[in-house]
């Protein structure tokens, strides 16, 4: 019996996991050991862990690390504490391989404690390019790793220009955006089909037209986005909206008090968290998603969703057709709402690939000796 400890640590992780986790569910030999630490684990980001759990998995352990400071230091203090805690699990638990995604901070801790063990690391999504310190945590990432899945030719490339051998490289594409294909968005919105039940009932009707909003902190530049802006312009139209709040990175205390000055309008509807089932639903059937989540550049194009990119976190992320770059022109986000809020782009997807999941699990089965 192998074990692969598989760290959540956002509440994303799963998502873009979820169908590599069931596809290595099968293999009788391999034993999935989940960790669930920092804002994954909290009540106010919606406690995603149990998104995990409805699906059948276990949580084996469950790490409370994070600090809630709005500051560059209380993230580094969040790793520090949180390496401890995850080399302490490892050594009790012992696994044969770390599974990891995407570029966190808080995803650091366990992709270092690992390292330091000498317990091998398999990367999705390394050779990526978008802005602030999500760039260099991933290609640390790529560094310690020993097995790499990415998602485009351009991100493989990228690895090799990293001094990453061609033969740990494959370009299976990305899991997240397999899964998203797969899921059975109606042909028109239903707030049913959300998966969860909210503060506010969310009243919007199956052919009513409506904003999704979501925004979260540059790390490295706290003026990249001007929430305040955003949300005045979206509340001109008189239409509703979806607002998500941030995540946990410094500078979403900002983001955060701009939504709370919107809290009594009628139109506006503020989330937490949303499983992915749901947020995919209200993402394919929006009329336009406004922000600088990762979300709209790599998963909106498979619905043609139109996305207003606002800002530079996500600057350098090859994109497909459907998004608006707007930088911090907010001149421009009033006219470029109204031009492409009724239009539908094409829905191909530069990070689809077919069998993405399945195949990556057949080479970490394969990495551990495990044939099947």
């Amino acid at each position: 019996m192998k074990k692969i400890s598989v760290p959540l640590t956002n509440r994303t992780n799963y998502s873009k996991l979820k169908l590599v986790l069931l596809s290595l569910n099968k293999y009788s030999d391999i034993q999935i050991s989940i960790v669930a630490s920092s804002t994954v684990l909290l009540e106010r980001y919606g406690k995603a862990f149990e998104d995990v759990i409805k699906d059948g998995f276990n949580i084996d352990q469950k790490i409370d690390c994070v600090l809630m400071n709005d500051s560059h230091e209380s993230m580094a203090k969040t790793v520090g504490m949180s390496i401890i805690e995850h080399a302490t699990y490892f050594s009790s638990a012992k696994p044969d391989m770390l599974l990891v995604v995407g570029d966190r901070f808080d995803m650091m801790a366990p992709v270092v404690a690992a390292s330091m063990m000498n317990i091998p690391i398999a990367h999705i999504q390394g050779g990526e390019v978008s802005g602030t310190i999500d760039n260099v945590v991933r290609d640390v990432f790529t560094n310690f790793a020993s097995m790499h899945f990415v998602a485009t030719e351009k991100s493989a490339q990228k690895l090799h220009q990293l001094g990453i051998k061609d033969d740990v490289v494959f370009d299976y594409g990305c899991p997240a955006v397999e899964y998203i294909s797969k899921i059975d968005i109606g042909d028109s919105f239903d707030a049913a089909r959300l998966m969860k039940s909210f503060k506010r009932v969310i009243d919007i009707g199956r052919d009513e037209k409506y904003f999704l909003v979501m925004v979260h902190p540059d790390t490295t530049n706290r003026h990249d986005v001007n929430m305040d802006k955003i949300l005045n312009v979206v509340e001109k139209f008189g239409i509703k909206a979806l607002i998500f709040y941030p995540n946990v990175d410094a500078h979403n205390s900002e983001i955060v008090a701009s939504i709370a000055k919107h809290k009594n309008n009628e139109n506006f509807f503020m989330i937490r968290h949303m499983p992915i089932d749901g947020f995919v639903h209200a993402m394919a059937h929006c009329c336009c998603m406004i922000g600088n989540s990762s979300a709209g550049i790599r998963e909106a194009s498979s619905f043609g969703t139109p996305v207003i990119n606002v800002g530079y976190r996500q600057v350098n992320r090859e994109r497909n057709s459907n998004v608006i770059d707007i930088g911090d022109d907010y001149d421009l986000l009033d006219a470029m709402i109204k031009k492409h809020m009724d239009y539908k782009f094409d829905r191909s997807n530069i990070y689809l690939k077919p069998d993405c999941s399945r195949m990556i699990a057949k080479e970490i089965a394969g990495f551990l000796g495990i044939k099947g």
